[in-house]
């Protein structure tokens, strides 16, 4: 398996597990706990599988102070910042309609990249990203409910810091350090910024059930060894573009779970999204570099 087909690999199965999530967070939160307190676990219930995972591999785990000073920032400024603002989204307005906005972040990739990195954009690459944002766009399509001015914004900007964090992972020169030692560290730094913003803000609760448990370690763990994991193994071979591309097909599986599992139905607008998607993601897949 060649390195392209390797890295397009990780991206879609990272895709599938992050399209699980909202169905975990929703159990979570339906039996006494809160998104910030789900967030929370999110990021601290991996602290330790992940610790033993590192030892038992004997990846050494110091960290340079140069290190360090990458990893808090990619995790304030994209990681752990993301998931906050889109989740508070979801406050203000529709989940889906928040969602459609939040997935505008690989034009963002692409801005950044012509504008900050001064690198070629290929055409087919911005007509990818084109049928991905009609794709997400008829997916959510009717999306009901009233939005307010404050959820676009938060959904906006996690948007920008999903991108930032993208672009990050591929130039921050973070390339040294194994993928599940920066996931070790981002993880620490990421429960501890949103345990401080719960308690300040008095939204971090944990009165949580056993299946409630259950659903916040498979979160957890998955997010950590195949979501997060895989897609940093998968930008490290392909590049940040084609994962910001290929990372979209997470909305396709939300919407297979809602139709298999929550039972909600399908449109005949959200199976044409999911094929614009689709061919968008094999066509990014299947293109010379």
């Amino acid at each position: 398996m060649n390195t392209r087909v390797k890295g397009f690999v990780y991206l879609l199965l990272s895709a599938v597990y992050f399209g699980f999530m909202p169905l975990l967070v929703k159990v979570i939160c339906a039996d006494g706990s809160t998104i910030v307190g789900a967030l929370f676990l999110r990021f601290a219930l991996a602290i330790i599988p992940l610790y033993i995972y590192l030892k038992v591999r004997k990846v050494p785990m110091e960290l340079s102070v140069e290190e360090g000073k990458k990893i808090l920032c990619v995790t304030v400024f994209g990681y752990g910042i993301t998931a906050l603002l889109l989740y508070s989204a979801y406050d203000y307005m529709p989940s889906g309609m928040a969602t459609v906005i939040h997935f505008g972040y690989p034009v963002f990739v692409l801005l950044g990249s012509l504008i900050f990195l001064r690198r070629r954009v290929p055409k087919l690459k911005i007509v990818c990203v084109g049928l991905c944002m009609i794709g997400i766009f008829l997916s959510y399509a009717g999306s009901g409910g009233e939005a307010k001015p404050m959820g676009f914004v938060f959904a906006l900007i996690s948007g920008m810091t999903y991108a930032f964090y993208i672009l990050y992972l591929e130039v921050g020169g973070l390339q040294d350090i194994p993928a599940m030692k920066m996931i070790f560290y981002m993880n620490i730094v990421g429960s501890i910024m949103v345990f401080l913003i719960g308690k300040v803000s008095g939204s971090f609760v944990l009165h949580m059930n056993v299946n409630a448990w259950i659903a916040a370690f498979v979160l957890s763990l998955g997010a950590a060894f195949i979501g997060v994991g895989f897609f940093q193994y998968g930008v490290q071979y392909v590049g940040a573009q084609d994962a910001a591309i290929l990372s979209t097909f997470e909305p396709v599986t939300s919407m297979i779970v809602g139709i298999l599992v929550l039972h909600e139905s399908a449109s005949l607008s959200s199976m044409a999204g999911c094929i614009l998607i689709l061919i968008s993601v094999t066509a990014t897949a299947f293109a010379k570099s």
